[in-house]
């Protein structure tokens, strides 16, 4: 420096600098972590509130960088699941209706079914390939329509819808057992169903991103 002047340090301003952003992108990173596992978990917490089960469980998080500093962090809350989780969650969540496809009926399995295999959404076209017995259409006025099968029987020990093929007449003759045929109801027919939309995220999601920029000026200040 000399009598009326002075000098600047230019490399101690570069690194104070370089401090200074790494101080602001490490508090803005480390918010994004903190908000994103906190929505997560007033996620679960809402869900399992208002709905029945274990549904709460399929949320996750992750973010972006999961350590270190980044210029640009991110956090995301989701659905660890597949369709018919995710459908679940449309069902609680938003308003509308489920209609079946086509416009046409939705076709509710009764016990009377049986098992729905590998095809969790059993469907009537699916119950006939399976056991080879058409299906016949009840109209009831007033009430849900049905798709019931003829001539059969119910399982006594699961419930299930079983025909009264020769094989098992031949056997009961020989038993002396007479069984009575039976039409069972196999499945429900319901014109569309309201979805349950008993949980709104978006106010508590509102909230985390209203969160996120006193987080940052929080560990700022620390």
């Amino acid at each position: 420096m000399g009598k009326n002047g002075f000098s600047i340090d230019v490399a101690s301003l570069r690194s104070a600098r370089e401090q200074t952003m790494r101080r602001v992108l490490a508090a803005g990173a480390d918010a994004v972590r903190s908000t994103t596992r906190e929505l997560e978990q007033d996620l679960e917490t809402l869900v399992r509130s208002a709905v029945p089960g274990n549904l709460w469980r399929a949320l996750k998080s992750d973010a972006f960088p999961r350590t270190g500093i980044a210029r640009n962090p991110a956090g995301t809350v989701y659905i660890n699941g597949g369709t018919r989780t995710k459908g679940a969650f449309s069902f609680f969540t938003t308003p509308g209706r489920v209609v079946g496809r086509d416009g046409f009926y939705l076709a509710i399995p009764t016990a009377a079914a049986g098992s729905r295999g590998r095809n969790r959404n059993l469907s009537p076209g699916e119950w006939e390939r399976r056991t080879g017995i058409r299906l016949r259409f009840v109209y009831r006025p007033g009430r849900a329509s049905l798709l019931v099968a003829d001539e059969g029987t119910l399982n006594g020990r699961t419930g299930t819808f079983r025909p009264i093929t020769r094989k098992r007449t031949q056997a009961d003759e020989r038993r002396g057992f007479t069984r009575g045929a039976t039409t069972t109801p196999i499945f429900v027919l319901i014109p569309s169903v309201a979805y349950a939309n008993r949980v709104a995220m978006q106010p508590v999601i509102d909230a985390a991103g209203a969160k996120l920029s006193g987080e940052v000026a929080k560990r700022l200040s620390l």
